[in-house]
């Protein structure tokens, strides 16, 4: 006798009328553990209970058993198609998820690309204590007329879903009036997201955008877990204008449509410990991926972003303000570090209770200090920490800078002296930055010493114009065979010092591999080329090296050689 023609016993809801319910398919998560290796890198299957069936999803937190004991990990697939005893998910963790599907595929990309196990670039999207619930965005109308600005038609474009191509906005971006034009996002109930290298300027920029867009405004500048995580609740509902320091660019944001990078190739856009996450990188991805636009906004846009071919559009006829050139080549030697009319104009400066700003190396600050009190004859300057008329500083003083009258620098010949296939894009960026430092207005000037007035960087600076150099730079890459023109890793191996080590990197497909040189307990090679094939099989020397005790650290895309 089959199976149909045995009675099925009879339930509640039969002798009500009620049709049974169909079984419901077993579902199953992949899960990838909060682990920081690479053997969790494919993550373990799950089954999902019944009563957590509604609660998971890509990007879920959960509890699961691994290795005798509990551990929190990422839900990155489900499925109804696994078969098998698979242990069961044991809960979920936080209000919500912190990752779609789409940021993952950006997440995983960059895992790949960095050489890190996937589990840290989650992390990275994750906020630092478990997300709560969501609140809903205010209602937010902010009636705004902005004026023409290159931002304005990306956000009017972006408002409406329209993709646009990356965009270059060449020009100043601290007198901050562009950020009206970001209101069409907002009246479209989507969002934008602006990124700033420092926690200062992240400040600046909110101090003035919340007079604008008061509650729908997120600022994410804190260091405090609790607030980190309150800023990542608020951004997850649409409507909402989110700025924040690089850590955001690999956050989920709700209805994000607009991505405003500022000054991208700074060196606080890269993390410098593994993984070397570029915030540059990420974005342009995101923005492939998402669909959403991008606007790298400054006044020295890298050449990887010029490389990509990226439109470019200028706000003003200059990217930074005026510079005065001071040629010191006819100067008698020893005359010291400042020329008598550097010296002459920080002396009217101080005498009109105008600040000033010396711009100089690390290993010249105390000596610059004591020259200008000693030609000044008064205490007028000291280092920047100090609160003096007259502040001598490096360049990570820049980025807390107070817009000053007067600034200098010292030895632009020297900045180029410096090792690196990136030296006279950094000194340019640096200088720009510094050119920006200065008070709007009639009578506030920059001013450079050099020996070489006719060079490429000083006719640069003194027309305002950064793309015609950057050019030139992206020419003598290309034939020097360095980056944007080819891949580059830096690999590092401190510690305990592997059998084979430096063949198998030899081994890598497409790899032309450079050094090792000696370093403090360790040693360092560079990888150069199409390193596509070679990245996969670098992930698995990394993660061997690493179970054997060695310290590696992986530097993909090395501003530094």
């Amino acid at each position: 006798m089959g199976e149909a023609d045995h009675p099925q016993p009879e339930t509640e809801e039969s002798l009500r009328g009620v049709p049974p319910k169909p079984a419901r398919e077993a579902l199953v998560a992949r899960v990838v553990p909060n682990i920081p290796t690479f053997a969790v890198d494919d993550g373990f299957w799950y089954s999902i209970p019944d009563h957590l069936a509604g609660d998971i999803q890509i990007g879920s937190i959960v509890r699961v058993p691994l290795g005798g004991r509990r551990v929190r990990g990422w839900v990155v697939e489900t499925s109804s198609n696994r078969e098998g005893k698979l242990k069961e998910i044991a809960g979920v963790s936080g209000a919500a998820a912190v990752f779609d599907d789409r940021l993952l595929r950006t997440l995983m990309w960059a895992a790949h690309h960095y050489v890190a196990p996937v589990s840290i670039l989650l992390g990275k999207a994750t906020p630092p204590n478990l997300p709560g619930p969501i609140p809903d965005a205010p209602t937010s109308d902010p009636g705004i007329q902005p004026s023409a600005h290159p931002i304005l038609s990306l956000a009017v474009a972006a408002a409406v879903g329209e993709r646009r191509p990356s965009r270059v906005v060449l020009g100043r971006w601290h007198p901050l009036d562009w950020l009206e034009s970001l209101a069409p996002i907002l009246e479209a109930g989507r969002s934008a997201m602006v990124i700033a290298a420092s926690a200062a300027e992240v400040g600046r920029i909110c101090h003035r955008a919340r007079p604008i867009y008061g509650a729908a405004l997120v600022e994410i500048a804190s260091t405090t877990d609790a607030e980190v995580t309150r800023g990542w609740e608020l951004a997850q509902s649409s409507g909402r204008i989110v700025v924040g320091t690089p850590r955001v660019s690999t956050w989920m944001v709700g209805g994000l449509s607009l991505l405003v990078v500022l000054e991208e190739g700074r060196r606080a856009m890269k993390d410098r410990q593994t993984p070397t996450v570029h915030v540059r990188e990420v974005v342009r991805k995101r923005s492939l991926i998402e669909g959403c636009a991008v606007a790298f906004f400054g006044p020295t846009p890298s050449v990887e972003v010029l490389s990509a071919g990226a439109e470019v559009t200028r706000v003003g006829t200059r990217a930074w303000a005026l510079v005065e050139i001071v040629d010191r080549s006819d100067e008698a030697p020893g005359s010291g570090q400042l020329s008598s009319r550097v010296v002459a104009a920080i002396r009217a400066m101080s005498d009109a209770g105008e600040d000033s700003f010396v711009f100089t190396s690390h290993r010249m600050i105390e000596q610059t200090v004591r020259e200008i009190n000693a030609r000044l004859g008064a205490p007028v300057a000291g280092i920047a920490a100090t609160a003096s008329p007259v502040t001598v500083g490096t360049e990570k003083d820049l980025a807390g800078l107070r817009p000053v009258s007067l600034t200098v620098a010292t030895n632009v010949d020297g900045m180029l002296m410096r090792p690196g296939y990136r030296t006279g894009e950094e000194a340019l960026r640096q200088l720009a930055r510094l050119a920006n430092s200065l008070k709007p207005g009639s009578g506030h000037r920059m001013m450079v010493q050099t020996f070489d007035v006719a060079g490429p960087l000083v006719q640069a600076l003194r027309k305002g114009d950064p793309i015609p150099y950057l050019e030139r730079i992206l020419v003598e890459r290309a034939k020097a065979g360095v980056p944007p023109s080819t891949d580059m890793i830096a690999v590092e191996v401190r510690g305990e010092q592997p059998a084979g080590l430096d063949g198998e990197l030899r081994k890598l497909p497409d790899a032309s591999v450079m050094g090792p040189i000696e370093l403090e307990k360790g040693r360092r090679w560079l990888l150069e080329g199409d390193l596509g094939r070679a990245r996969p099989a670098l992930r698995q020397l990394a993660r061997r090296w690493r179970d054997s005790g060695s310290t590696v650290r992986i530097d993909a895309d090395p501003i530094d050689l």
